[in-house]
């Protein structure tokens, strides 16, 4: 199959699960939305699981460049976070997209156990990235700040791909700058804290 073909399946998987969601994600709507044969969706990726799948690899390429060009060596080490988890929160509605296959991904890996060990390793993958980044926002942070502030960004993805309205683009990014900040403030525990 040619390349530009399993581009445009890829495309219209995504653009089913956002304006369908997970339940109407079935080869013949990829199909429609792809303007391909039902025959060469089937093909490709003849399991809505192996669509999801495909689609969150697909996505998390053009996510993880976004995560990578936010970093920047010349800006402070709270900027960096900031952009980092605003990208995470989807803050942004460009961003909503990639919840929504993130949502589609995530339930799959309740009950498929290929999806489950690609959520663990991307989860684990993001939970170090963060972590790497709070130790330079301030070296008192631990992995479980680093867990944290990923469930946080997570819920906030979630929120801002079901429920915009309540959850504004501004609301989100006050969120996340209230809890970074907090985290830069951040004292080290004395041994007397933590015995």
């Amino acid at each position: 199959m040619a390349e530009g073909t399993r581009e445009r399946i890829l495309d219209a998987v995504v653009r089913v699960l956002v304006d369908q969601g997970v339940d109407r994600l079935r080869v013949r709507a990829v199909a429609q939305a792809a303007g391909v044969s039902v025959g060469a969706v089937q093909h490709t990726y003849p399991t809505r699981s192996q669509m999801v799948h495909a689609a969150m690899d697909h996505v998390s390429a053009g996510f993880t460049a976004g995560l990578l060009e936010a970093i920047d060596a010349d800006r402070s080490p709270e900027k960096n976070l900031l952009a980092v988890a605003r990208l995470l929160a989807g803050v942004e509605d460009a961003g909503r997209p990639a919840a929504v296959v993130w949502l589609a991904f995530t339930s799959l890996a309740c009950t498929d156990p290929v999806i489950a060990a690609a959520h663990r390793s991307a989860w684990q993958t993001l939970e170090n990235g963060l972590a790497h980044l709070l130790a330079q926002l301030n070296p008192a942070t631990t992995r479980d700040d680093a867990a944290l502030l990923l469930a946080l960004l997570d819920g906030l993805a979630i929120a801002r791909a079901t429920e915009p309205e309540r959850m504004t683009a501004a609301r989100a990014a006050t969120i996340i700058t209230g809890h970074v900040r907090q985290l830069a403030r951040r004292r080290p525990c004395s041994s007397e804290e933590t015995a």
